[in-house]
């Protein structure tokens, strides 16, 4: 071996000991691929993040509302998949609640896309990735609402969105920020898709008595399918056709046993992002709902 070849070898030892010394692998991030949808149609995504809050829709026009940003770390993968669908600025974001499973990813969407207004839950502080949002879409001069219930808004051509929780007075059952979460309604055309944000039985208690109406072809289960939301007469109001799961396949808890057994009950098809291979995706023309594969 030539001296020049022997001292390469030994430069490349070296970084590559430096490099798993401080946690570094290289390899390339995966590109987001997205399923092959109709033009026409309105899209909305679940996002694979874990145990974590994120979606976004997609309407016909070219307009983004983004439901949450996913944990600390995740922001990467939800900009890279908007990107893939063509977005070039977020129409609305809504934060769900201040928990970094709903919001940790929020400063790098904001520092990625332009912003154009924003609804919050408006609670008092909680950790450092609600203030360091908060403080970054002041620096950007970006509308900021109060998300309550009745605050409605149309999205694209066929669109209507409404707030129906939390209401204006705040319940203070622990965790009282999740159990004020934001819960919202999407309709388009003659489909709708609910997200149940970060709710547990007593907010989600709050939610029923409330009277809204909540039947949805797609139901975004509360809060990782924990054992207290997701009860028998939301369900029954809901009468969903899918229902969707945000979880981790590392928690051997959550969804927990008595959730999914209430949900397969229903017959509606369960999809879980810790099960699935990559994000969930499905389309509306208006008339029916589907998953696309």
């Amino acid at each position: 071996m030539s001296r020049r070849h022997w001292l390469r070898g030994i430069f490349l030892a070296l970084l590559g000991g430096a490099a798993l010394g401080l946690g570094y692998v290289f390899r390339p991030r995966p590109k987001v691929t997205l399923p092959t949808l109709p033009s026409r149609s309105l899209v909305v995504a679940y996002l694979k993040v874990g145990q974590g809050e994120a979606s976004w829709i997609k309407t016909p026009e070219g307009q983004f509302m983004v439901i949450g940003a996913g944990p600390p770390g995740s922001g990467a993968h939800v900009v890279e998949s908007l990107r893939a669908a063509g977005a070039q600025q977020i129409d609305l974001l809504v934060l769900p609640y201040p928990y970094n499973e709903a919001i940790g990813g929020a400063t790098e969407l904001i520092k990625q896309f332009p912003v154009k207004s924003v609804l919050d839950l408006g609670w008092g502080r909680v950790n450092k990735s609600q203030e360091e949002t908060l403080t970054l879409l002041r620096k950007q001069r970006v509308l900021v609402q109060l998300a309550r219930a009745g605050v409605a808004f149309n999205l694209g051509t066929e669109g209507h969105v409404k707030i129906l929780y939390p209401r204006e007075r705040l319940i203070a059952r622990t965790p009282a920020a999740a159990n004020n979460a934001v819960v919202l309604r999407l309709t388009w055309g003659k489909t709708s898709f609910l997200w149940e944000g970060g709710l547990e039985e007593p907010g989600e208690q709050a939610l029923l008595s409330m009277g809204h109406e909540l039947s949805a072809d797609v139901l975004r289960v509360a809060r990782f399918g924990n054992a207290g939301a997701s009860s028998p007469e939301l369900l029954r109001q809901v009468q969903p056709r899918f229902v969707v799961i945000s979880s981790d396949d590392k928690e051997k808890h959550l969804p927990a046993p008595s959730t999914l057994e209430r949900l397969t009950a229903t017959g509606a098809t369960i999809l879980r992002t810790d099960q699935e291979r990559g994000d969930i995706f499905f389309f509306s023309d208006g008339q029916r709902v589907d998953l696309a594969r």
